[in-house]
């Protein structure tokens, strides 16, 4: 009776608290499955007791004197005192047995708060304790099944989970052992990926649990399970449930989300989902949280193909003050994936910037970053072949044509001048004439006052916090409200990619600026040409790798094929990589592609490719090309540098489609180097960088165009080049790939590619 009013009993309250505490700090990441239970929210050491399990009584122990004299303890370090001072003064070991069942509850509450700490090895000392000395204790059901989920959870995983399963199985406790028991079976289920075992686990736990609270997050969890597989109804039921059970502010938002985000618009009505969340959006709480249900709307209207909706309640969401950095990184995301999906990859670019900066966990941050990074690669190869399609359109036409477009495009620009201007005069205007000049000066009359604003520095502080909490965080700029001054610096950057003309150049206004850019010259034409294509073979390559874009890459690389190519390098590439992106996926486009290739290109490694899957080969055309680049590099080695680009010129006609003509390309960019300008030396690297990117060839040739770039806006000494080919090692990246199989030498294509 001693044992249980007053040690265990404070003991359990104290154990609750704590939990309770845990629960109430952690932060739900909704990315991701929930974790089940509380037992999941890992809790800090309290420090302060000056207790921890270095001086609690080991199971079966008496403590010392001196370890009495610690301070008052706190949290999870309370649970074990008290339970240690039950044991220590009600223990009652008779003929090697313990009579006071309250001791195997004491027991059982030092490991359950060595558990809930996730010292889970050390919790199994006071579990087995139970289990071994105090069978027949009401306590010794619980610490069976505790100490199999501390198995688990410290890493015993094999021995652990055929346990747990034999004991869901047998289904032989009590109820609320048995949905502990659910509750972990289906978190090690969902840890694993099996996801459709894990439903009936989580339903079983949700039928024999009594709490209230643990039901919604069952719930949350289901709704989450059954949307990862695509069984979109259930897991809108089992939301509906999580929101009509009242689970709190947080939660109840997140439900309607989730609805949200498993709409599907062959089952569900886009009308009413979308009029429920614009509803509840103005009703109490729910004002503080007009953000996230607006990215909720853009969401639903994503996936209903309503594209209009999706960006206007894009924007609304962004908008609104920030209630949560999750979403509105989220949101961030989702208006970057309409304007990718648009083309706007310069928007798309800058949306992903904002979510990273947005996002608090490092996974979001992670994510985007990688997925951002391989969309600015592909945005400057985007606008690198818009830039070359325009000059090269430009060089096409006669003289009076080029005359006609730039007038008229000059007229356009001198009327978008003259309407900014006035615009500024009016802004101006407008400030003085409002008298707005003369209030504000009059603000910083009296420095002593402290009704100014910024003079009083409680409310400037509080004014401080308040506005990074409804806006977050603002560069300093001009203007900072306004969606147009991104859209104008996204404007001057699209302009500089895409090779336009700066607004504030003097010589903006005179025909002969623009004629004089156009280039004449056969060769620099050919350049423009050869890079252009290059760029786009792999910009459709990076849509179908990269963003698994079929439908982008199989558009990008016809618009390349219908050029046409310069090359018949360039042409059979685009056709290899057609049939691999509608290989078992349109079995007509694909037959079209092979017979294609067989037909023009019999002898290329690309028909090796399709004949032979899993054939090791190296054709004889390969073994020609392998020799012609050994005589190659021998003239380049004896300093005959014409001959060196004399015999590339013919490999690139004789080998088009053959691996080692990276290698050709970047020997003779060498040989450009020792016999050229600098400026075509840089045009020769750029062809080896953009066409061969991700090769051996293709990195050494962007490292020495960036050294040439970085050096070429300093003063340099004449013999700059020279000191840059330095570098360029004695034997140009030798190519031997008789040692290679087929499968070893498609990868150095993908690579290549």
């Amino acid at each position: 009776m001693t044992s249980w009013f007053n040690g265990v009993f404070n003991a359990e309250e104290e154990l609750t608290k704590a939990v309770n505490e845990q629960q109430e700090s952690y932060v739900n990441y909704y990315a991701t499955i929930l974790p089940i239970g509380s037992d999941y929210f890992i809790a800090e050491k309290d420090e302060s007791t000056g207790i921890d399990g270095s001086i609690l009584m080991a199971p079966g122990s008496k403590r010392n004197n001196a370890q009495n004299t610690v301070t008052t303890p706190t949290g999870f370090n309370a649970v074990e005192a008290k339970a240690v001072r039950v044991i220590e003064k009600h223990s009652m070991i008779l003929k090697g047995q313990e009579r006071n069942s309250m001791i195997g509850k004491a027991y059982l509450l030092i490991g359950k708060s060595r558990f809930y700490q996730s010292n889970y090895f050390e919790s199994l000392d006071a579990f087995n304790y139970v289990i071994k000395n105090m069978k027949n204790s009401p306590s010794a059901e619980e610490a069976n099944v505790y100490a199999i989920i501390a198995e688990i959870r410290g890493g015993n995983i094999y021995d652990g989970q055929e346990r747990l399963v034999e004991l869901y199985e047998k289904d032989a406790y009590s109820k609320p052992m048995k949905v502990v028991i659910a509750k972990n079976y289906a978190q090690l289920l969902i840890d694993h990926k099996k996801y459709e075992e894990a439903v009936d686990p989580l339903q079983k736990a949700v039928y024999f649990s009594k709490d209230s609270d643990e039901k919604i997050r069952l719930y949350y969890v289901l709704g989450q399970v059954y949307s990862k597989l695509g069984k979109q109804q259930e897991a809108g039921e089992a939301f509906t449930k999580v929101y009509k059970m009242n689970p709190g502010a947080d939660m109840e938002i997140k439900a309607q989300l989730a609805i949200a985000a498993n709409f599907d618009k062959e089952i569900n009505s886009y009308d009413n989902y979308k009029g429920n969340l614009l509803d509840i959006a103005n009703k109490g709480f729910y004002l503080s949280k007009k953000n996230e249900l607006y990215y909720g709307v853009a969401e639903m209207a994503y996936r209903a193909g309503n594209m209009e909706d999706a960006v206007k309640y894009s924007k609304m969401s962004l908008k609104e003050p920030l209630s949560d950095p999750y979403i509105r990184g989220k949101a961030y995301e989702n208006y970057a994936n309409i304007e990718f999906s648009k083309n706007n990859y310069l928007y798309a670019t800058a949306y992903y910037d904002s979510a990273v900066t947005t996002f608090t966990d490092d996974r979001d941050k992670n994510r985007i970053e990688s997925k951002n990074t391989s969309l600015k690669n592909l945005m400057e190869k985007h606008y690198l072949v818009q830039k070359n399609d325009s000059i090269l359109r430009l060089a096409k036409m006669p003289q009076d044509e080029q005359n006609t477009f730039f007038t008229a495009y000059i007229a356009k620009l001198k009327l978008a001048e003259e309407q900014r201007i006035q615009e500024e005069q009016k802004e101006m205007a407008d400030f003085q004439l409002g008298g707005k000049t003369t209030a504000f000066s009059s603000s910083f009359a009296d420095p002593k006052s402290t009704k100014f604003y910024f003079y009083n520095s409680s409310l400037k502080s509080s004014g401080q916090t308040e506005f990074q909490r409804v806006w977050g965080s603002i560069s300093l700029r001009d203007n900072w409200r306004s969606t147009a001054v991104i859209g104008n610096s996204i404007e001057k950057k699209e302009l500089e990619l895409t090779g336009g003309f700066n607004s504030g150049d003097p010589r903006r206004f005179e025909l002969d600026f623009y004629l004089e850019k156009i280039p004449k010259e056969a060769n620099e034409l050919n350049r423009l040409k050869i890079e252009r294509d290059t760029t786009q073979l792999s910009l459709g390559i990076g849509y179908y790798d990269i963003f698994e874009n079929g439908v982008l890459s199989s558009k990008t690389l016809e618009s390349l094929l219908a050029s046409p190519p310069k090359t018949k390098e360039i042409e059979a590439q685009a056709l290899y990589q057609l049939y691999r992106v509608h290989r078992d996926r349109d079995r007509l486009k694909e037959e079209e592609y092979k017979q294609k290739i067989l037909t023009n290109y019999p002898n290329s490694i690309y028909a090796g490719y399709i004949l032979n899957p899993d054939v090791e080969y190296i054709t004889a055309e390969t073994k020609e090309a392998l020799d012609a680049y050994a005589d190659a590099y021998a003239f380049y080695q004896d300093g005959k540098y014409e001959e060196v680009k004399t015999s590339v010129k013919k490999a690139l006609v004789q080998f088009p489609t053959e691996i080692i003509i990276a290698k050709f390309s970047l020997l003779n960019a060498y040989a450009v180097s020792k016999t050229e300008s600098q400026e075509n030396f840089m045009h020769a690297l750029e062809s080896v960088a953009i066409g061969f990117d991700n090769t051996q060839e293709g990195k050494q040739a962007k490292h020495l165009l960036d050294k040439m770039k970085q050096m070429k806006d300093t003063p340099i000494d004449p013999e700059i080049t020279e000191e840059l080919l330095n570098e360029v090692p004695d034997q140009p990246l030798p190519y031997n790939p008789m040692n290679s199989n087929r499968k070893q030498l498609n990868k150095e294509r993908t690579e290549t590619e």
